[in-house]
């Protein structure tokens, strides 16, 4: 008699979410668990491969990550036969794995150029009365991390903003550049495929 397959499933899926919302931006499971609607701990049982989400739990972490099911489920890694009727098109490059790291690394720029402003204006007590200028700061910092990834990001973390800001903070900070640049280099060889 085979060995069952389950657990060892449940845990490449646990291994694969985790994997997932890090490199997504959600480098603590609170705030993902926050973002799908639910207790942190009940989140937390996924990633330990306690129990399994339900579908509409998988749709919405799906959604959440931008990634496909079968990126999250791993189908995406099985070399197996078609089943003509439930396959997928093939990756383009578009829609599939290169754009969905393309919409991944957006992600990223955009949550660490947000960050990085938020930390400035608070440094800075900006209080304009604008409402829109932090997102015109944040749209500017965008580009310029999608121009110069890493020189924007030298800028960043050299801000005198960053010496006053509390340990957890900046650790977090830290998280969200590592994400970032993780992402980059991953794009890179996909990049010179091309």
């Amino acid at each position: 008699m085979e060995k069952p397959l389950a657990p060892e499933v449940r845990s490449q899926f646990a291994k694969r979410l985790k994997e997932m919302r890090v490199r997504s931006g959600f480098l603590r499971a609170r705030y993902f668990a926050k973002s799908l609607g639910i207790e942190e701990n009940r989140y937390t049982r996924y990633e330990r491969a306690e129990v399994e989400p339900s579908l509409t739990l998988i749709h919405k972490m799906c959604a959440t990550l931008q990634v496909s099911p079968n990126e999250l489920l791993g189908f995406a890694e099985y070399a197996g036969p078609r089943v003509s009727g439930f396959a997928e098109n093939p990756l383009t490059e578009n829609g599939g794995a290169d754009g969905s790291m393309v919409r991944r690394m957006d992600q990223l720029a955009w949550r660490l150029a947000s960050e990085a402003v938020a930390v400035r204006s608070k440094h800075l007590a900006k209080a304009s009365g604008d409402p829109l200028a932090a997102t015109r700061e944040t749209g500017k910092l965008f580009r310029r991390l999608q121009g110069d990834p890493f020189g924007t990001i030298a800028e960043i973390v050299a801000d005198d903003a960053l010496k006053n800001l509390e340990a957890e903070r900046k650790s977090e900070l830290a998280d969200l550049v590592e994400s970032y640049t993780g992402s980059i280099a991953k794009a890179a060889p996909s990049k010179s495929r091309r």
